[in-house]
């Protein structure tokens, strides 16, 4: 098993030997890449490439051997999490009985949107493209599928993407408290931005009021439902980032949602184990989404209810 394990931590190195062993700080005498055997021979200076993308460089801070078996302890236990949530969920008559109905105007903004990203991205500095993965992207992605893809017949799928942004909606938030927009120099984007989040925000509130989707069921207790479907989603998010995107961070050399090292002199976020903090802390603000939509739910509901009545 051992001999197993360090065979995968030296294939996994060598996606990306250039890696630097400790996280640079994007100053222009330090290296951001080393050379293409892991030496000093043909490695790059911080101040030979843009800053914005020196900023962005990821790092062998935690060793290969790391990875894997943290990717997957946290993905086998994703998935047993998702192997318990979802027949539960979708034994549930709501994610079949409820009838998806875009808000005006989603189709045109989800395009809008995911196009200005992806440009924004491909005229960046080189490889930014596969920021694409970062949390606020990825919910437009959903979006795109929503609209534009998935027909609206298939139901279920339909409404398990809308508890899924929704769960993943103090995500944007936090893009907002805390922006990231050290990066935005090509024109308009600092303020296009700004407009993406807020954006974000609107679109769950709009299908939350429009009755699209529901935090509440017939057939079950509230907190028991807004629990699986917080879990269900936690956990697809968990596997999400452990495997694949934190696969890319190392292809591409970019610390793609901090997978690779935490950020720098952050308070809470340091050491070894800094990512497993970071999921326990993305569960708490997972499960303060569910408590704030519920409660605009129950807003909407109202106010709907009392529209109604009046009209009578």
């Amino acid at each position: 098993m051992s001999s197993l394990l360090s065979q995968t931590a030296d294939w996994l190195y060598q996606v990306n030997p250039t890696l630097c062993k400790i996280p640079p700080r994007a100053n222009d005498e330090e290296y951001c890449f080393m050379g293409p055997d892991g030496g000093t021979d043909g490695a790059i200076l911080c101040g030979d490439i843009s800053y914005s993308m020196a900023t962005c460089v990821g790092s062998w801070m935690l060793s290969p051997t790391h990875h894997i078996v943290e990717g997957i302890a946290v993905t086998l236990l994703a998935l047993v999490v998702l192997h318990y949530t979802a027949p539960r969920l979708f034994a549930d008559d709501t994610t079949t009985t409820l009838r998806v109905q875009h808000p005006t105007g989603a189709h045109g903004v989800t395009l809008f949107c995911l196009t200005m990203v992806m440009i924004y991205k491909w005229y960046g500095y080189p490889r930014r493209l596969y920021y694409m993965v970062m949390p606020c992207n990825m919910q437009w992605v959903l979006s795109f599928l929503q609209c534009w893809m998935i027909p609206e017949s298939w139901t279920r799928t339909q409404y398990i993407i809308l508890q899924l942004k929704t769960t993943f909606l103090m995500s944007v938030v936090i893009g907002i408290v805390l922006p990231e927009t050290s990066d935005c120099e090509l024109p308009g984007e600092y303020i296009f931005y700004w407009l993406n989040h807020f954006l974000l925000l609107w679109l769950p509130a709009a299908y939350v009021q429009n009755g699209s989707i529901s935090c509440f069921s017939s057939t079950t207790s509230t907190w028991s439902l807004n629990g699986l479907w917080w879990a269900f989603s936690c956990a697809a998010f968990a596997v999400f980032y452990f495997i694949p995107v934190t696969f890319l961070a190392i292809y591409s050399g970019l610390n793609l949602n901090f997978m690779l090292h935490p950020p720098h002199d952050h308070v809470i976020l340091r050491g070894q184990w800094y990512r497993l903090v970071t999921v326990v802390g993305l569960c708490i603000t997972f499960w303060v989404s569910r408590l704030l939509v519920m409660a605009y739910e129950k807003v909407a509901t109202t106010t709907r209810n009392n529209k109604t009545t009046k009209q009578l």
